[in-house]
């Protein structure tokens, strides 16, 4: 199945990478992003060129600020934003949606896929769409110029679904001959729990604090001596909360090792994780953030840990190792989180574990 209109929602290090990615595969590919000089730019070069670990100039038919010319027609739309944008985005989307037209999270962050279904229900939208979502992007990558983006590694395997998941058989039609590192997986319970940067970003940016404040700062790379045998034991800790959630739910998630050894190859389960992550080559060159005001806190406390901790309280389990790093952020960076994705604006305040997973599952 070729041709294919693809529209990717978001000009970013991520978007261009899917968006240049998608068109160095034949695809027919546009862009929308609210900035009028990334769309001029795109235009001008009437694509994307990928370098690194994928290498080609993918052409574009075209970018623009019009949201309504983007999605228009398009078969498949795909929102590579940070999730702090999501909610803005999908109420931006929701006039414009045609049906028969599938949508991904990529990623969601946790429970992305939960909140666009909420907000259509709020905003009384009627059109049937398949809705998708991603537990965590294709590419690790940075933005060279507006037009060019570095890959360092694209990952193997993405958990993917549809909400509800009695649409994954569609969703794996539009998508899977294409994409084929999004794996199918049985719903989007498992791709919120499956997001990996609710693990591996804020608990070593917080417990590195010291080393990012110094004065002078301490530039070191995140992944290769950010994660220290500690941190990293700690990320299991959170981990092993993590999939006891999964289990009180009815099923079962990789460990966070298990994931790492899948998408990226870079050892074997049984090694620690942070020598996984110092084995891993595709995070070679990868600094930290030099303030704790970053994506990494600001986006993956609220929209990523806090609706995990909502699912928590569904099934009633506890999760010290996640609530201390919770509120260790809330209160370093007092006024400075967004409430983010709790049960209430989620619309499973409430729920039993039945009804959260009829919800799933549809």
């Amino acid at each position: 199945m070729t041709g294919r209109m693809w529209t990717i929602i978001g000009g970013g290090n991520g978007g261009q990478a899917l968006a240049g990615h998608l068109a160095i595969l034949g695809q027919q590919v546009r862009l929308f992003d609210v900035m009028s000089g990334t769309v001029n730019t795109l235009n001008q070069k009437g694509g994307i060129t990928l370098t690194g670990s994928i290498e080609g100039f993918g052409p574009l038919s075209f970018a623009t600020t019009d949201m309504g010319k983007a999605m228009a027609g398009s078969d498949i739309i795909i929102i590579v934003l940070p999730s702090i944008y999501h909610e803005s985005i999908t109420r931006q989307m929701m006039p414009h949606l045609e049906n028969g037209q599938t949508i991904i999270l990529h990623p969601e962050a946790s429970c992305g896929a939960i909140a666009f279904r909420n907000i259509m229900r709020k905003m009384n939208c009627r059109t049937r769409i398949i809705l998708g979502a991603t537990s965590t992007l294709l590419y690790s990558c940075r933005m060279v110029e507006t037009g060019e983006i570095f890959i360092f590694g694209q990952k193997n395997d993405v958990p993917t679904a549809a909400l509800p998941a009695k649409d994954n058989e569609l969703l794996a039609a539009a998508i899977s001959d294409i994409l084929p590192w999004f794996r199918m997986v049985d719903h989007v319970a498992m791709t919120s729990m499956s997001n990996l940067n609710a693990m591996m970003h804020p608990a070593p940016m917080l417990l590195n604090t010291s080393r990012i404040e110094a004065e002078p700062p301490q530039r070191y790379e995140y992944y290769h001596e950010g994660i220290t045998p500690s941190i990293g034991q700690f990320i299991e800790y959170m981990d092993e909360e993590r999939r006891a959630v999964c289990r009180a739910l009815g099923f079962e998630i990789r460990t966070i090792r298990e994931d790492y050894v899948a998408m990226y190859a870079c050892g074997t389960a049984d090694m620690p994780l942070y020598q996984l992550c110092r084995n891993n080559r595709a995070y070679e060159g990868l600094m930290t953030a030099g303030t704790l005001r970053t994506r990494y806190l600001l986006e993956d406390i609220p929209y990523s840990l806090v609706p995990i901790q909502a699912i928590a309280r569904i099934t009633g389990v506890e999760t010290p190792c996640t609530d201390a790093i919770v509120g260790l952020a809330v209160n370093i960076l007092r006024g400075e989180l967004d409430i983010g994705r709790t049960a209430e604006v989620l619309g499973i305040a409430g729920m039993s574990k039945k009804e959260f997973m009829q919800l799933i599952n549809g």
